[in-house]
């Protein structure tokens, strides 16, 4: 490779439309590993496959490979999810006019199919042409599109490497998260009683209004610049004609600041509580903390490797402050500085996804340049 993308189509384009066209939803992913697998064994590499697969209720774990170049131990991580979201449905990658997108009318899968095509062919370019480089380590996840799930139940001793850079955000390629939020999720089963609706409905006790009236009494949406609070889904009852016994909320709450994170959890919690005490049924209340915040800096080293590879290609680095959670917050969580980096991908999770031809040569260069100038170590400035 160059030192700057070209406008010709070639191996980023091809690589990334065979691993578009396998299906490989949360917890089904075992058919875009096997095919990572099979091309990292092929350059005579190792490839280690973790339990997180058993431990998240999926069939596919976690895939760590090192790669080996100059030094004994890895100056950079790359992480990239193997899962894309619901629904897959057929899956027909078609390029058209320098855009690829999905024919079948459903999501394209470029999140996260984008970052492990530009891994892989930058793997295959350094190991195939015999060049020098410093050793790096490659991290391809599962379960990301559930709550970061795969990342956390990765070894304790992964990433390896002192600094990690995770290709997992939407945008084109320029953008530097710098900023993510906790995310706390909130399981609520209401749990009433039965009674036929038309002849007794005084003898139930309706497990659903009890939830929307807890739902009635939450503040949702945007509560300010740094927290925000959603209820996703709500499912209960058997029939039109019983006073449901049942019913499930699922919600969120994120947030930048974990005190205010915390309030808002708690109100939502009372809220909850409060429904279920004016309708007279039970309820039970299940949280977990899915990831926690990270917050890095412009001067930090491995924001500034990541600029500094940006404008090697000419491109001006943007910061971001970002409403999602990425692998990024995990490996921040374990102490290893990691920025996520915009790789391209547009309408994400939508049947619109698409990605341009362009942008996928941008970020394989990205990441050969962040390979070959990996971040500063202490000791590199004596």
């Amino acid at each position: 490779m160059s030192d700057r993308p070209t406008s010709a189509m070639g191996m980023p384009a091809g690589l990334f439309m065979e691993l578009a066209a396998l299906p490989s939803p949360s917890r089904c992913e075992r058919g875009v590993a096997d095919f990572v697998t099979n091309r990292l064994l092929a350059l005579g590499l190792e490839v280690i496959e973790d339990e997180a697969g058993a431990a998240v209720g999926g069939d596919t774990g976690n895939l760590v490979c090192l790669v080996p170049g100059v030094g004994e131990t890895p100056r950079i991580t790359f992480a990239a999810h193997l899962d894309t979201v619901e629904p897959t449905g057929p899956l027909e990658p078609v390029l058209e006019d320098g855009v690829i997108r999905n024919a079948g009318g459903t999501v394209l899968g470029a999140d996260n199919k984008a970052a492990v095509a530009a891994l892989l062919g930058v793997t295959e370019a350094f190991v195939g042409s015999g060049a020098s480089f410093p050793t790096y380590e490659l991290v391809f996840t599962v379960a990301e599109e559930l709550g970061v799930q795969g990342a956390r139940h990765l070894p304790p001793d992964i990433p390896s490497a002192p600094f990690g850079v995770v290709l997992d955000s939407s945008g084109p390629v320029g953008g530097i998260v710098l900023r993510s939020p906790s995310q706390q999720s909130i399981s609520a089963e209401f749990r009433g009683r039965a009674a036929h609706s038309g002849l007794e409905p005084e003898k139930g006790a309706s497990a659903i209004q009890a939830a929307a009236h807890a739902i009635s009494l939450m503040e949702l949406g945007r509560l300010d610049d740094e927290t925000t609070a959603n209820v996703g889904t709500i499912e209960g009852g058997v029939a039109r004609n019983i006073v449901p016994a049942s019913c499930l909320v699922e919600a969120e709450c994120r947030g930048h600041n974990d005190v205010k994170l915390a309030q808002t959890t708690g109100a939502m919690v009372h809220a909850l509580q409060a429904g279920a005490a004016r309708l007279g049924v039970d309820v039970d209340v299940d949280l977990v903390m899915e990831y926690r915040a990270y917050r890095l800096r412009e001067t930090d080293p491995v924001v500034r490797a990541a600029a500094d590879a940006l404008t090697a290609l000419g491109l001006e680095p943007s910061y971001l402050t970002s409403g999602g959670g990425s692998d990024a917050n995990v490996f921040n969580a374990r102490g290893t500085p990691t920025v996520n980096l915009d790789c391209g991908m547009m309408s994400v999770h939508t049947p619109e996804e698409y990605i341009q031809v362009a942008e996928l040569e941008r970020l394989m260069y990205l990441v050969k340049q962040l390979i070959q100038n990996p971040p500063a170590l202490p000791e590199d400035r004596l």
